[in-house]
């Protein structure tokens, strides 16, 4: 007697599920990234040979302008309300990993100086300043 053996099937692998999962994660991780526009004001950062760069899961980032016009978060605003605001957010921002002060390089050092005692003054611990690398030629 002769017997039929079964035919071997490959195994396949359904991925229509796996591309929604995909979608999915691309839609959540593109709804909940903050994009923050920082061109408010023009500032021009000074350079540094040694830098590190830092990564933060939120950051604050206060530009300076050359002529002292201050912007948090791309929002333009002045001493006081800067003061307010840094008060109200004070938790949040020493949480988050601190200010990053974004002061151009034609300011003088005293604004700057008056600009870190503001932001010390208020109770924020960490306060990193931006520059930018810099390129032998």
């Amino acid at each position: 007697m002769r017997m039929q053996m079964p035919l071997k099937r490959r195994p396949a692998i359904n991925v229509t599920s796996l591309i929604d999962v995909l979608f999915l994660l691309l839609t959540f991780f593109l709804v909940t990234t903050q994009f923050i526009d920082q061109s408010a004001l023009k500032v021009e950062l000074p350079a540094m040979e040694h830098a590190e760069k830092t990564q933060h899961a939120r950051r604050y980032i206060l530009n300076v302008s050359a002529d002292g016009q201050m912007a948090l978060d791309g929002q333009i605003i002045d001493q006081p309300a800067l003061r307010e605001l840094l008060k109200q957010h004070v938790a949040e921002i020493n949480e988050s990993g601190g200010l990053i002060l974004r002061a151009d390089r034609q300011l003088p050092y005293g604004d700057v100086m008056s600009i870190l005692d503001l932001v010390r003054s208020v109770g924020i611990r960490r306060i990193t300043n931006a520059t930018a690398e810099r390129i032998d030629e």
